[in-house]
């Protein structure tokens, strides 16, 4: 089979496949749910090309149209079976087993009904994700709605004589715990005099009788 030939080929045997238009939010996530369907493990996959596919079988690649242009099932399929092919036999290109590794993969994507769990998957973890982003977005903007609020009250009159008020009470607290820590000083200090204080010498008297 001649290298052109396949796609003719490929799109009269399987036109179903053709007809299937992958949105661009699914392309990535499908392309990595089939290969590890078909025990394809490392593949991974990009939004790279200009409305064609192309698969890099010694990296483990696969790159897909960019967004604005269509990408059929046909596409898909077609790029995971090259490295079906190259994982199972050896092979690279459009060659026999390259057929024999289309028609695998083509007839049981339809055929076991593949495809209805994969994307109910994916629009799940789509749906979790949004719902993740918007329950950060709604976090963000409640801390930017406090955070302004307090900026507000700060710069307020009644903010003004609230931090006033507040540095009164430390600077009183720390004048209370400074005049304690004196006298304990003070204390400390004339507990010492005492003690190192010198002691009179007394003077005998001698009664003469």
């Amino acid at each position: 089979m001649k290298h052109l030939h396949v796609y003719d080929w490929e799109r009269e045997k399987f036109p179903w496949h053709q007809r299937v238009d992958i949105k661009p939010e699914f392309r990535v996530g499908l392309t990595a749910a089939l290969a590890k369907a078909f025990g394809l493990r490392g593949i991974y996959a990009s939004l790279e090309t200009n409305g064609s596919g192309r698969a890099f079988v010694h990296r483990g690649l696969i790159v897909l149209p960019k967004s604005k242009y269509r990408c059929s099932l046909a596409m898909v399929v077609h790029e995971v079976a090259h490295h079906y092919d190259y994982k199972v036999y050896g092979g690279s290109g459009h060659r026999a087993s390259f057929k024999k590794s289309l028609i695998k993969l083509f007839v049981e994507v339809r055929a076991y009904r593949m495809l209805p769990p994969i994307f109910a998957a994916l629009r799940a973890e789509q749906a979790a994700s949004k719902a993740r982003a918007q329950k950060a977005c709604a976090v963000a903007v409640a801390r930017a709605t406090r955070l302004d609020e307090r900026r507000r009250e700060a710069r307020s009159p009644a903010g003004k004589l609230k931090r006033a008020q507040e540095r009164a009470k430390r600077l009183r607290t720390r004048i209370k715990r400074l005049t304690t820590a004196l006298k304990k000083a003070e204390r400390q200090a004339r507990a010492l005099e005492r003690r190192l204080a010198p002691v009179p010498v007394e003077t005998r008297v001698e009664v003469i009788p």
